[in-house]
């Protein structure tokens, strides 16, 4: 009993000295990127299973973006094509970085395979001015490289997650910030 009683409270300062040491917004904004990341993917596969174009525009505004199927193929949103809306996950909002991974204009959404729209209405009615899109295409490629920065409401540097977009391929890596500013791919993939 003695020994068991010494085991459970060496185990108990082990997890005092450690528990304070841990960052667990590290961890909340990894999830929050994975969850832009999973939306990309899975606005990539509806492209590819109904043949269709699908557009995915990041509404900085109200922190969400916009999924349209582009029955058309304007490569916008017109009465009667479907729309949903995806909120970002709580803690997270868009930012605008102090240094981007492409080296473009800061901004929250860079790269040459960024469409904007001007006047998106989100969700709560509010009028978002240049909305960056990207077009998701049948073939499995988007309209070209993106990269999309998130962060979380605290504004922490360490807490920025770069999403990028490869244009040929679609596919989509997760960078973060690392202690002196520098971007660095995470492992994530």
């Amino acid at each position: 009993m003695i020994e068991m009683a010494i085991a459970v409270g060496v185990i108990a300062v082990i997890a005092i000295v450690a528990i304070p040491n841990i960052d667990f917004r590290k961890f909340e904004m990894d999830s929050n990127a994975r969850n832009v990341q999973n939306h990309i993917i899975a606005a990539q596969t509806t492209a590819v299973q109904k043949n269709k174009n699908v557009v995915l525009t990041f509404v900085y505004c109200n922190n969400q973006f916009r999924t349209v199927i582009d029955a058309n193929g304007n490569n916008g949103y017109d009465a009667g094509e479907t729309r949903t809306w995806v909120n970002l996950s709580e803690g997270a909002k868009f930012v605008t970085p102090l240094t981007t991974i492409d080296g473009a204009g800061l901004y929250y959404a860079t790269g040459p395979g960024i469409i904007v729209y001007n006047n998106v209405a989100a969700t709560n009615g509010q009028v978002c001015v240049s909305s960056p899109s990207i077009v998701l295409y049948p073939r499995g490629s988007t309209s070209g490289d993106v990269v999309i920065y998130i962060g979380s409401a605290a504004g922490r540097k360490q807490d920025y997650r770069a999403i990028q977009v490869y244009g040929a391929t679609g596919k989509v890596h997760i960078w973060r910030t690392q202690p002196d500013g520098s971007w660095k791919e995470s492992d994530m993939q």
